[in-house]
């Protein structure tokens, strides 16, 4: 039966958001750790609050188990002259080794005969292990940002204050700048600083629950979660799930309490996305919703102490004063904002930079009234220029209100409200809201065509701005969320069917920067459509991917061309339809071959007098009346028609390389018939490269 190892991380408050990383990465570098210290175990369990990392491994032996190594040299042959003296090489092997060249041994490798030496290691002890990796364990904790303190030099998310660090129930003992690992924890910091002792598990859980710390995060996620729709059951409400603000809530305590707020009616006349983004955002409350009436706010709250105080009314009136000075200014600036046309704000945006190297956004505003009226018109929404550019024009402007400004998470939703109050079309207001959609990778897309098309048009001069400007996405770093932005325009296109060049797009959004720099880029023009198209197919392959798509198929298609982002995704469908077929195998195999051997072939030179054997006649014959009636079907965007009609050629294909010399003696006949296999290869590159098809 294995031994436990307890470790605790005692820190001051970890940042909410950094806590549920830093528990799944506790658990998996000790899991390394342990692996690449060849030390087995049953079982690995991390914790957190917001002053604890805790890990539990089970099952752990008292010892390395006893193994052999094996060091190989050089192959027996070199090591021994042919009087059987060993050469340099051997030699320079046993010396390498710390031994005598007599301790070495011939063994037999899959290419032949090779010197050897075999050591048996002898299994450390557990607990000496464990004294060298938890410190380096710790310390290689990673967080999105880490700090000093004092005049130490270790980083770490926050200070630590006390490290617990068992082994079969005795202490494992280390030091980091002076702190020393112990057999002691600590409760809540209020309800019960004092320290106690643990010797185990169940010693160590039975402390925090008298130390008033709820450990398992899984645990205050449940409590919290029942807590609040219980209490908004009794007053009358609902609370909507909110798996973001429980896990956040979830992060800030290490004891949950779940009370109730109020607060007056009359704020209720602000939009709700105000009162809502004050109580979840700002405040960390859960808002309470009609049962009867559904999206309508009560005047109340709920939210989560962290301390299990003896006078809750206390606590409750505390957080009413809080959230009432909230709504207070949000009050003020609602009506401030609302005493003028939104119109009135664009002149502002003359004086708010968008980005440094491209200008302000006004600026941006011009250039997304040109974009999106041109995206309009391509996409056959002659009728709604008017309106598009409309809410192009006003979408930025609430970036100008006192709202936003302090509420910067309700951009574009007081943009609709500050619209609809100024006489503008609801259809214009709703595009103004819907242009900053998706917010995310899963979010809510734009319901309508004109809040797609502006939201289009935004985020394709956002990615345009940001490359131009060499702010490109690097690894796992993303400030300015291109990578969404590109699949949020990928995702649009795909809900609403829209047809539409992105090369044209990016290459007119481009100008238009260039246009507005005084030429500064111009000379980067090419080559930055290039890297930005690479960077959309990129996203767009990785969706394809995601939704289930065979990546050669993905690859075939998008390597021959990617400009219409609907066409061609029903190519790929079409072709992993089209891949089922029974015959594919051949099928794919003909079209390889024809694909392969016209790959460095450049000439256009086929004429239909110079065929010569009778299958290169029918094959020619078969493609005339094939690619005719594949250029209709394509046309007509049935690509799976298209795909079964060039089944057709499989034959005449075969038959062709079976009986034809390509490279014949003449040069004409050769030319010839390469370029006829140019014009088949050419008829299958409208669909996709079969040659990049496993088959």
């Amino acid at each position: 039966m294995g031994k436990e190892l307890i470790l605790e991380i005692g820190t001051e408050e970890i940042p909410a958001g950094f806590l549920d990383e830093a528990i799944n990465n506790l658990a998996s570098l000790t899991k390394k750790a342990l692996e690449d210290s060849s030390l087995s175990y049953d079982s690995i369990e991390s914790y957190g609050t917001p002053r604890r990392l805790a890990l539990r491994v089970k099952g752990l032996p008292d010892k390395q188990e006893d193994r052999t190594e094996e060091a190989y040299g050089p192959p027996v042959k070199i090591a021994y002259d042919e009087e059987g003296n060993p050469t340099k090489p051997a030699l320079g092997f046993a010396k390498a080794q710390g031994v005598d060249i007599k301790e070495l041994i011939t063994v037999k490798r899959d290419r032949g005969e090779f010197l050897a030496l075999k050591r048996k290691i002898k299994g450390q002890k557990t607990d000496k292990i464990l004294k060298e990796i938890l410190p380096d364990l710790i310390l290689s904790l990673p967080f999105k940002k880490s700090m000093k303190w004092g005049d130490g030099d270790i980083t770490f998310v926050r200070p630590l204050r006390w490290i617990l660090s068992l082994f079969g129930g005795k202490t494992i003992s280390f030091e980091l700048e002076g702190l020393k690992s112990s057999s002691k924890s600590y409760g809540h910091r209020f309800m019960h600083p004092e320290p106690f002792k643990v010797s185990n598990w169940e010693d160590y859980e039975k402390g925090l629950k008298e130390g008033y710390v709820l450990l398992d995060q899984k645990k205050r996620s449940k409590t919290i979660n029942r807590g609040i729709n219980e209490l908004a059951e009794k007053i009358g409400g609902s609370v909507t799930e909110d798996p973001e603000l429980l896990e956040t809530v979830t992060n800030l305590v290490e004891i949950p309490l779940v009370l109730k707020g109020d607060f007056e009616e009359e704020f209720l006349a602000l939009p709700n996305e105000v009162l809502i983004s004050v109580m979840k955002y700002h405040q960390k409350y859960f808002p309470v919703f009609s049962k009867s009436r559904k999206g309508e706010l009560l005047p109340h709250f709920i939210f989560v102490c962290g301390t299990l105080v003896k006078d809750t009314e206390v606590v409750s009136k505390g957080n009413e004063r809080v959230i009432r000075a909230r709504f207070t200014d949000a009050r003020f600036f609602y009506d401030e904002d609302k005493s003028s046309h939104l119109e009135t704000k664009l002149e502002d945006l003359k004086g708010m930079v968008f980005l440094s190297e491209i200008g302000t956004y006004y600026q941006k505003t011009q250039r997304l009234i040109e974009l999106a009226g041109y995206l309009g018109k391509t996409l056959g929404f002659k009728d709604s220029v008017k309106d598009i550019k409309r809410a192009a024009e006003l979408s930025k402007a609430d970036l100008a209100t006192q709202m936003v400004f302090e509420f910067p998470e309700l951009q574009g939703i007081m943009g609709k409200y500050y619209a609809e109050l100024s006489g503008e079309s609801s259809e214009v207001a709703k595009a103004i809201e819907e242009h900053y959609m998706p917010i995310s990778r899963e979010g809510d897309l734009p319901e309508s065509d004109i809040g797609s098309i502006v939201s289009i048009a935004d985020k394709i001069d956002t990615i345009s701005s940001c490359f131009i400007s060499g702010l490109i996405p690097t690894g796992t770093s993303d400030p300015y969320a291109l990578r969404r932005q590109a699949i949020g325009i990928i995702n649009i296109v795909f809900e609403k069917n829209f047809h539409l060049s992105l090369k044209e797009l990016f290459q007119a959004s481009i100008k238009s920067i260039i246009n507005q720099t005084d030429n500064k880029y111009r000379d980067s023009l090419e080559e930055t459509l290039d890297v930005i198209m690479n960077f959309m197919t990129e996203r767009f392959r990785n969706i394809m991917i995601t939704e289930g798509f065979a990546q050669d198929v993905v690859d075939a298609v998008v390597s021959v061309e990617f400009n219409d982002i609907l066409d061609a995704k029903r190519k790929i469908q079409a072709l992993s339809e089209f891949r089922k077929a029974k015959d594919f195998e051949s099928l794919g195999t003909a079209f390889k071959r024809v694909v392969n051997i016209v790959k460095d072939h450049t000439g256009n030179n086929f004429s239909e007098r110079h065929l010569v054997e009778l299958v290169e006649k029918d094959l020619f014959k078969t493609f005339h009346e094939v690619r005719d009636k594949v250029e209709v079907a394509i046309s007509e965007k049935n690509y799976i028609d298209s795909l079964i009609l060039m089944k057709n050629l499989k034959d005449p294909v075969d038959k062709f390389f079976d009986n034809v010399m390509v490279m014949d003696k003449d040069p004409k006949i050769k030319e010839n018939r390469l370029s006829m296999l140019s014009e088949i290869k050419n008829l299958f590159f409208k669909i996709a490269d079969f040659s990049k098809l496993s088959v």
